[in-house]
């Protein structure tokens, strides 16, 4: 059973900070985790709100990745606050349909 997971966070960094301190340290080590289909980046700098959705495999390449030094580093990062995360089941003959995965 495919697994997803929604990170919505806030970060105190410029767009061009965004890039060098957030995406270029993190998204080739993040595509290729094993069992991770896609992860979608969102980003709204003015409101300094930000989100992540990730499509994984199944539930064990999740909990491998949220068990891993990697997400570790993340979370520590001091200009990220108020991190939550939400892990649920993905629908998958409804997510077919509108081309979910």
């Amino acid at each position: 059973m495919k697994y997803a997971q929604i990170f919505q966070y806030k970060l105190s960094l410029s767009p061009e900070d965004y890039k060098a301190k957030w995406q270029e340290p993190y998204a080739k080590d993040i595509a290729n985790v094993p069992g991770l289909i896609r992860k979608t980046w969102m980003a709204d700098f003015d409101a300094g709100l930000f989100a992540s959705v990730y499509i994984w495999q199944d539930k064990a390449s999740m909990d491998a990745f949220m068990a891993s030094p990697a997400i570790a580093k993340v979370a520590a990062e001091p200009f990220l606050s108020d991190l939550t995360i939400t892990a649920i089941p993905v629908h998958e003959e409804a997510s077919v349909i509108t081309r979910g995965i």
